[in-house]
């Protein structure tokens, strides 16, 4: 008899399987600094989506606020999101996603307070600083506002039920909480519809999410896709597709008929721009079933300037499924370095 020898994970390890459910949405426990869950404490939570203009202008908006006042600044490591806002623009007929100029006097996230209005209202806001720019963002069970100065003014209402993935691990751990909202309303003067989601990284102490102590990196992750689809008919999809080696992919999808679907089995493969750094669209086999990324033609984020993990707007569907939704977002990215599909 030949013997096989095969590499088992450490202890504590689970070679980097995920969990990942449906959950509810609970204001008061936004950003609680003193909370823990699974011994996790909140890192930073996101504001962040897609929307378009009338006439056909994509937008990509972003902010991260800090559970706690960040007392080191990120620096120059590209890989790290600060306290500023971003906003990314294509508007011309062969442009890329640029950074816009109007968010320079925006306030930054660490002037931002967290208010529990009631079990169901939480506000983050910060008041008028010396430019005359505040910032408000109030999140409900079933709503959300969100409005900076002169930048953006929009609300929205929840479209399926919020969602969880739990990706643990002996030395990193990432609790990823996140629910999205269909809105609409101003956007630099132009009316505007879209997706924004609001999500929370939870981690171990002194972690940051894509610099310190993120599993994510420990499992290197191929690609990161969070996407939603909304029809005519006013049925909508939103998922959240992960892939990398080891054991990792999280395909979690929330309907707006309130069920949830988790994937079993799931396979991703890139396929790379000449280049070797844009892709040409992500090609997924979830539960058997045949998904496939499609990236937008403006849809690089260029303004980013050549970070590890390139970002990228498109639509994410199944194959079979020939509908086209009224409003739909695909913003992820994946990580040329980790390879096209999983190794290991």
């Amino acid at each position: 008899m030949t013997s096989v020898s095969i590499e088992l994970p450490s202890t504590g390890s689970f070679n980097h399987a995920a969990l990942s459910s449906g959950r509810r949405f609970e204001p008061a426990a936004v950003l609680a600094a003193d909370s823990t869950i699974h011994g996790l404490a909140p890192e930073a939570g996101y504001i962040w989506g897609t929307l378009r203009d009338d006439e056909g202008g994509l937008h990509s908006i972003m902010r991260r606020i800090p559970a706690v006042r960040d007392n080191v600044k990120a620096g120059d490591d590209i890989r790290s999101l600060g306290g500023k806002l971003i906003l990314l623009s294509s508007t011309g007929v062969d442009e890329q996603l640029q950074l816009r100029r109007e968010p320079r006097y925006a306030p930054d996230s660490n002037e931002m307070s967290r208010r529990v209005v009631d079990s169901t209202t939480v506000e983050l806001s910060a008041p008028a600083n010396e430019h005359g720019r505040a910032v408000a963002l109030t999140l409900t069970t079933e709503g959300m506002a969100y409005r900076e100065t002169d930048i953006i003014d929009v609300t929205g209402t929840l479209i399926a039920p919020p969602l969880q993935w739990f990706l643990p691990g002996p030395d990193s751990s990432l609790l990823y909480l996140t629910q999205t909202w269909l809105v609409q309303g101003d956007l630099g003067g132009k009316r505007v519809r879209g997706f924004l989601f609001w999500e929370e990284a939870w981690m171990r102490a002194g972690a940051r999410l894509y610099v310190d102590k993120d599993p994510l990196h420990d499992a290197e992750y191929t690609t990161w896709y969070s996407w939603a689809n909304h029809y005519e008919d006013g049925t909508a999809e939103v998922g959240h597709f992960l892939y990398g080696n080891g054991r990792l992919h999280v395909g979690v999808i929330g309907h707006s008929d309130g069920s949830v679907t988790s994937a079993h089995t799931m396979d991703a493969q890139i396929r790379r721009n000449a280049d070797g750094y844009w892709h040409d669209g992500i090609d997924y086999t979830i539960d058997g079933e045949a998904w496939t990324c499609d990236p937008d033609p403006r849809g690089r984020m260029e303004g980013l300037g050549r970070i590890p993990n390139p970002q990228q707007e498109g639509r994410m569907h199944r194959v079979a499924d020939t509908r086209v939704p009224d409003v739909w977002m695909a913003w992820g990215e994946s990580v040329p370095g980790n390879g096209d599909r999983r190794r290991w």
